[in-house]
């Protein structure tokens, strides 16, 4: 197996993004990647979705107060959920929305949030504004279907920037990385494996 990891941390490095942002994409069946169709819901749905952006972020950001993390007690986590929430759903079909995506999870990252906390945030708040769609009678299937996507693609995108970081900073390769996460995944099967068969 050939290390990817040297390869991606040094062409973002460089300003070339989008062969990490290729990388997770190539991991996403078609049938969950954003298409035509979600890029003109989005569109559609567009000054809606911006107009309970404050809202989601209040909500969000109330309910996260109580994790005892101080980001979400503080006066700028409204302000920036908020921000995040317009970035998430605009300009979806882009390759900057990814560097922009990317930057809220560094920038939450140095504010000491938490990595279940950043992987949950993007389906956290679709979740949020799908109650909403429903309680103001705009549901139409496709957006909420439109939103779990977009939700599903940025953890992703989370997940990867998290564990590449992780093993970029202690310097394993991504591919030895993941064979010691596979001897602990095994053992902990022979733990509890017997749990689910």
């Amino acid at each position: 197996m050939e290390n990817y990891q040297a390869l991606y941390m040094d062409e973002v490095r460089k300003g070339n993004y989008m062969v990490f942002v290729n990388h997770i994409l190539n991991q996403i069946p078609d049938a969950f990647k954003m298409g035509s169709l979600d890029v003109k819901l989005l569109s559609d749905y567009r000054d809606y979705l911006l107009g309970i952006g404050d809202e989601l972020a209040e909500i969000y950001c109330t309910i996260m107060s109580t994790t005892g993390i101080d980001f979400f007690r503080g006066g700028e986590c409204v302000g920036l959920i908020s921000k995040y929430w317009r970035d998430l759903i605009t300009d979806v079909d882009k390759n900057e929305h990814w560097v922009r995506m990317g930057i809220y999870v560094l920038k939450l990252f140095s504010a000491n949030v938490g990595v279940a906390a950043l992987i949950a945030l993007p389906i956290q708040l679709t979740s949020l504004a799908t109650s909403r769609i429903k309680r103001d009678n705009k549901l139409e299937d496709q957006i909420i279907i439109t939103l779990g996507k977009l939700s599903t693609l940025t953890a992703s995108f989370y997940t990867e920037i998290l564990v590449h970081l992780l093993t970029e900073s202690v310097g394993t390769p991504i591919n030895a990385f993941m064979m010691l996460a596979g001897n602990i995944v095994n053992e902990l099967m022979r733990v509890y494996g017997n749990l689910i068969a």
